[in-house]
């Protein structure tokens, strides 16, 4: 039965993935808004696997995501003008590359120490664009033609073609996310979130679990704010301000932590509230945080973890089969706990 809902659902997502700028259209809305859905989306998703899978509160992916945009802008505009994969690839690189750095700072720290140092960190990289005027363009940010494919001979990415690209990308690293998830590690990670001690006693590194865990977040978000600033043409520091931080981290929870499709919805949620509502109302914020306190009030698992929580029972089996699995490895490859 589940799986027949499962397939159902995938399949009605890949409609409306699939046919995005034709119900824009429809609905005289911008195919833009339809890529920044898919854009939030993975920019929550990098969010989930830390509060998610691995139970740590973090709001700092806003600064792997900015990094991600001023990675990518910064080399379109400065070194290659004209290559959007290659641009791309900076932006996934830079993201990594600046979680990588935070990542032993952090590994060791728990709780509401962990969630502050995120905050911490995050700021430290706005305030770095902010005040590096002469390359980031400091407060105003700064302006950037968006690169066609493959060099200035390339395809336009205009529209419903670079809606299609990003599409690509997102589907891509949605199914790395699922296989990620279902692996040892990413049943470890689940593990680590219902009980670290446990795992540290079947000989399991936690704080490495963590340090890649913090380092695939970056990249994810690093990638989503590439496609962002080349989606908006423009890169800013408000982009890692915590205030971004905190906006995916409620898509997370509004959509369902811990699941893999819940922050997208939530994503969808939040992003249709702030663009359609915001046009119509002043109070749109206000009807976003009544939706978000009776979200955690009657499905604190989010909307989808809702719907999905009879599988849980099943998912925590696997975690148990695959840590002893994990176990067994550790021990043959001598890894201390």
């Amino acid at each position: 039965m589940k799986r027949t809902l499962d397939t159902a659902g995938l399949s009605l997502l890949a409609i409306v993935l699939l046919g995005m700028p034709v119900w824009m259209n429809i609905a005289r809305l911008n195919v833009s808004l339809g890529t920044s859905l898919l854009l939030f989306g993975l920019a929550a998703a990098s969010v989930n696997i830390l509060v998610g899978y691995t139970g740590f509160m973090a709001f700092g992916n806003a600064a792997f995501f900015g990094v991600g945009a001023y990675g990518s802008a910064l080399f379109s505009h400065y070194i290659m003008p004209d290559n959007m994969i290659v641009s791309t690839i900076v932006g996934a690189v830079t993201g990594t590359l600046s979680a990588f750095i935070l990542a032993p700072f952090l590994i060791r720290r728990r709780g509401i120490y962990f969630a502050l140092m995120t905050v911490a960190f995050g700021q430290v990289y706005y305030f770095i664009a902010y005040r590096w005027s002469n390359v980031t363009g400091g407060e105003d940010g700064f302006s950037i033609s968006r690169p066609h494919l493959f060099g200035p001979n390339g395809l336009a990415m205009e529209g419903a073609t670079y809606y299609y690209y990003v599409l690509v990308i997102f589907v891509a690293v949605m199914v790395f996310l699922w296989f990620l998830v279902r692996s040892p590690f990413g049943l470890s990670l689940r593990a680590i979130s219902q009980n670290e001690v446990r795992v540290r006693y079947l000989a399991i590194n936690s704080d490495k679990l963590i340090f890649k865990a913090l380092v695939i977040s970056g990249m994810v978000a690093g990638i989503a704010g590439s496609l962002y600033s080349m989606s908006i043409n423009f890169a800013y520091p408000l982009l890692m301000d915590w205030h971004q931080s905190g906006d995916f981290v409620m898509m997370t929870i509004l959509g369902g932590a811990g699941t893999l499709w819940g922050p997208f919805i939530g994503a969808i949620i939040y992003t249709l509230a702030a663009n359609v509502l915001s046009s119509k109302t002043e109070t749109w914020q206000i009807m976003i945080g009544a939706l978000f306190v009776i979200c955690v009030l009657f499905f604190p698992k989010g909307i989808l973890g809702f719907l999905s929580r009879a599988s849980t029972t099943s998912e925590r089996e696997d975690v148990d089969t695959t840590l002893d699995h994990v176990h067994t490895d550790a021990l043959a490859q001598g890894e201390p706990g």
